[in-house]
């Protein structure tokens, strides 16, 4: 469930609505936050800022771990707090970030695993602190839970944000001089993506697939040209 305050909306959203009792381990939680208008302007521009400075602090339960974060990076402060900087933030525009967490085994239940609060500097360059919020998640010991398919949209930024990595890791490929295995870590992606923009009919993924064979082809023409791995 989403939430307004003042310039700032903010969203959080469980891949899952339940997981095992027993223990689970790759469970997404997308964070979104948009840029909304404090007050009525006279005169608008696309570029009017509404938040700089927007901080994302995040203070773990006991047993809950985070074991990857797509989107941005973030400061361990200590095992159970984590700061996310995540710069400014234009009128209308949206951003989000993705955190796969692993909880340890718990009493069947709903518990609650995150303790979440948001800082930014608003348009006069006062601080805002917003109300902390606490992000429950439902435990249970019933098998049923084990066929229940993914949240799409989440799955969505999931597999979206993970793509610069898999860029990241293509390229050091290529410099090591693979350029077969750099060229097929892209195209399996570009592949995947396709294949995702075909089934559901999601512009999204289809324009990541284009980015990614485009990448791709450059990639080999700019290596290849270079002589490296020749």
């Amino acid at each position: 469930m989403g939430a307004l305050h003042s310039s700032l909306y903010t969203d959080f959203t469980w891949s899952r609505n339940h997981v095992a009792a027993s223990g689970a381990n790759h469970v997404y939680l997308l964070v979104e936050w948009r840029g909304t208008a404090a007050r009525p302007r006279k005169k608008r521009t696309f570029f009017n800022r509404v938040a700089e400075q927007v901080q994302l602090h995040l203070q773990l339960g006991a047993g809950v771990r985070i074991n990857a974060l797509y989107g941005y990076k973030a400061e361990m402060l200590n095992d159970r707090n984590i700061t996310l900087n995540l710069g400014c933030l234009l009128e209308g525009m949206a951003k989000q970030i993705v955190l796969e967490f692993e909880f340890a085994p718990r009493s069947s239940g709903i518990h609650t695993v995150v303790t979440a609060l948001w800082t930014y500097m608003d348009e006069m360059y006062r601080q805002v602190i917003l109300p902390s919020r606490t992000i429950s998640l439902q435990f249970s010991n019933h098998t049923a839970i084990f066929h229940k398919t993914i949240d799409l949209r989440v799955e969505k930024y999931t597999k979206l944000l993970q793509n610069p990595s898999i860029v990241e890791n293509a390229l050091k490929a290529y410099e090591r001089g693979y350029l077969v295995e750099g060229e097929e870590i892209i195209r399996r992606r570009a592949d995947e993506m396709l294949l995702y923009a075909l089934r559901l009919g999601d512009v999204d993924y289809l324009r990541e697939a284009e980015i990614l064979y485009n990448l791709g082809y450059a990639f080999v023409d700019s290596y290849a040209a270079s002589g490296v791995g020749v």
